[in-house]
């Protein structure tokens, strides 16, 4: 009799644990789709679309009278030492822009080739007197939610190798996020640095560990100038 007993309880006890089981994974067997679809779904909820922004070629802006020291940037109240700038100073400090702001993926950068398209025939000097006027009408004819306009003031190589230099790397160039709806200038980005030695000013020791305690190219230079001031460029999602 008590074996009988004993022999019921455990029925009991199995049936209402399989019941219990049953209800606990009841949503999935009733809905099995629905969770392998989830996970999915979450991911494709991760994907936020860009807004689409270009980067015109950077424009080399040189002083207007001889022996001047100092030139107006692109835009807004701010003053760059001249100095050296090589032609194909734009074209380097463009190209660094695009695959360093592509790297970022704060905004949908198209390709290099359409932007020069369209910023060729642009007079240089009406790029100078109007900058952000320019931005806007590339932007408009290309549909574009924002341009990223620049100058490059000053480009000089440094002179010697990485392990000593008679004049060290120095550059000098701005940027500038324009919004093609109202003109508005939505970010701005400067850099106008010399390396330093170590030795040379104790406050400048940050410049020299910046190139990796070596003496680095001007185009190495701008690159590090670049990525500095990139890591404020907002994200532009749609």
């Amino acid at each position: 009799m008590n074996q009988q007993m004993k022999k019921s309880r455990s029925m009991v006890a199995g049936a209402v644990v399989g019941l219990f089981i049953f209800i606990l994974f009841l949503p999935a067997l009733s809905h099995p789709q629905e969770h392998l679809q989830q996970p999915l779904q979450q991911e494709e909820e991760r994907i936020v679309p860009r807004q689409k922004v270009a980067i015109i070629p950077f424009l080399i802006v040189e002083p207007q009278m001889r022996g001047q020291r100092v030139v107006k940037g692109l835009w807004g109240n701010f003053f760059f030492r001249t100095g050296e700038v090589p032609m194909r100073a734009g074209s380097e400090v463009t190209a660094v822009f695009q695959r360093q702001l592509n790297r970022l993926n704060r905004c949908e950068v198209i390709p290099l080739d359409q932007a020069q398209a369209a910023a060729e025939g642009v007079d240089p000097e009406a790029f100078v007197q109007d900058p952000i006027g320019v931005a806007q009408q590339i932007g408009g004819e290309l549909g574009l939610y924002a341009v990223v306009i620049g100058g490059v003031y000053r480009f000089e190589q440094r002179e010697g190798s990485a392990l000593g230099v008679q004049s060290p790397a120095s550059a000098a160039f701005d940027a500038h996020l324009v919004r093609v709806s109202d003109k508005k200038v939505l970010w701005s980005g400067r850099f106008d640095e010399t390396q330093h030695s170590l030795s040379e000013n104790a406050l400048k020791i940050g410049s020299f560990l910046k190139g990796g305690a070596q003496w680095v190219t001007v185009e190495r230079w701008a690159a590090i100038g670049v990525e500095s001031i990139l890591r404020t460029f907002p994200t532009l999602s749609r």
